[in-house]
């Protein structure tokens, strides 16, 4: 017993080491938070645009909502609007929406100076419309203007060259800013060469006017210019078609213009097809905004309604107006006319708007070259006073009448001259008498 008990006592003590011991869990490693992602944009605004949409700026910026705010965004966006060769300059900036939902972007541009129309011309391999059509598939922002930059007319000019090229035309397209008409300025795209000069014009259909007259019209502004269509189709507008519009054919076209170099000079023949078209008839005139009665106007005017349509006698016809209205010191009346063509019954009405403007009063008569007892009279003949509307062919009709009743011997040089005061809408009226002026007697120095 005492051997097992001894035993006992050894175990005792032993028991603790033979028992597993308990771990504590290590502790997690703690990562640090992640930094800040850059800013996010959320809405885009375009400052700066006149020709173009800010929905266009952004397109072609390839900025997009969600896109990150950074510097290389910002550049990779000013990069590609400006090498449209639309816009001169491109900046940005970006701030905080309200309630913390991301950014807003700014993007601050200028555009080029100066948008022109274009046209092509000397070009018979090509038309515009076509051209249209591929440009704006393949060049940024075209459309029926364009920027006058250097960038986007060579873009365009190496597109025309490729599409000749895929005709087999292997003509050198040049773009330049010119004159068009009298006061149009547009970007032509055409060959390098200069364009020749007009040397014949032909009309071909003409019948109710004799083509020797029209080409006399055409002549006379048209030989030795340089050909270019829309030019010389603004000469057509500006010399034939008013010819027309005298014989009542408002509907004459100039369908087809034929160019070809002369045989005899330096030069090309242009040949320009007409279709006269039928005869218009006036159906009405109506006039707003005279100062006088509308049947007194419509006497002066004459119109000739229910005829043949002449707008030479209807030019005529406004003018009497505008004399009989300024006969009651209404000296700057104006006026815009527009027609209305009906095809159906071939008929045209004109609508003829006035602005009569203020009415101007005879401010100080005076009368020089008149002694102390002439000029009393002359004051009490000139039946205009201070006061009354000034009208306008009087002073000139009156010293006619002076001269006519004889009423000064050796009477000379008679004139009239006005000093007009807008401010207070009075006309001065200076009247100048002067003697006859005889040669010298034989003899004398």
């Amino acid at each position: 017993m005492r051997f097992v008990a001894a035993i006992l006592l050894f175990a005792v003590p032993l028991l603790p080491a033979q028992t597993k011991q308990q771990r504590r869990p290590a502790a997690k490693k703690i990562e640090p938070a992640p930094a800040p992602g850059p800013p996010v944009i959320q809405a885009i605004e375009v400052t700066g645009t006149n020709v173009y949409k800010p929905e266009q700026v952004i397109e072609v910026s390839g900025m997009k909502i969600g896109s990150p705010a950074t510097r290389e965004v910002f550049e990779a966006a000013r990069d590609k609007v400006l090498a449209t060769g639309c816009f001169e300059s491109f900046g940005w900036k970006y701030e905080p929406l309200p309630g913390g939902q991301g950014f807003k972007a700014t993007l601050e541009i200028t555009e080029v100076a100066q948008f022109y129309p274009w046209a092509l011309e000397r070009l018979p391999a090509l038309q515009a419309a076509e051209f249209s059509a591929r440009a704006q598939k393949e060049i940024p922002l075209f459309g029926e203007r364009i920027p006058a930059s250097e960038v986007y007319m060579n873009r365009a000019a190496a597109l025309i060259q490729r599409m000749l090229a895929e005709r087999g035309v292997t003509e050198k397209v040049t773009a330049r800013v010119q004159l068009i008409g009298k006061d149009t300025i547009a970007i032509l795209f055409g060959p390098s060469t200069p364009p020749p000069n007009v040397a014949e014009v032909r009309f071909e259909g003409a019948r109710v006017i004799n083509p020797q007259y029209l080409v006399k019209a055409l002549s006379d502004v048209a030989i030795g210019t340089p050909y270019l269509e829309p030019n010389f189709r603004m000469l057509l507008e500006n010399q034939i078609r008013p010819m027309y519009d005298t014989v009542g054919r408002l509907r004459a076209a100039f369908t087809k213009l034929e160019v070809v170099p002369s045989a005899k000079v330096k030069g090309v023949v242009v040949t320009i097809h007409v279709e006269e078209g039928e005869p218009y008839t006036l159906g009405k005139v109506e006039l707003s905004g005279l100062p006088i009665n509308k049947a007194d106007a419509d006497d002066i005017g004459a119109w000739g309604i229910d005829k043949q349509v002449n707008f030479s006698e209807i030019g005529r016809g406004i003018e009497k107006i505008r004399d009989r209205c300024r006969e009651d010191g209404y000296m700057k009346i104006a006026y815009k006319a527009r027609r209305v063509l009906n095809d159906d019954k071939k008929t045209v009405d004109i609508f003829v708007d006035f602005d009569p403007g203020p009415q101007y009063k005879l401010g100080r008569l005076l009368i020089q070259g008149l002694d102390l007892e002439t000029e009393p009279v002359i004051r009490k003949l000139f039946t205009m006073k201070p006061g009354d509307p000034y009208r306008q062919s009087y002073a000139d009709r009156f010293l006619a009448e002076i001269r006519d009743r004889g009423i000064f011997d050796n009477l000379g040089e008679t004139k009239s001259k006005i000093e007009v005061n807008d401010a207070r809408q009075t006309v001065d009226l200076t009247l100048i008498f002067s003697g006859e002026k005889r040669p010298p007697k034989k003899g004398l120095p």
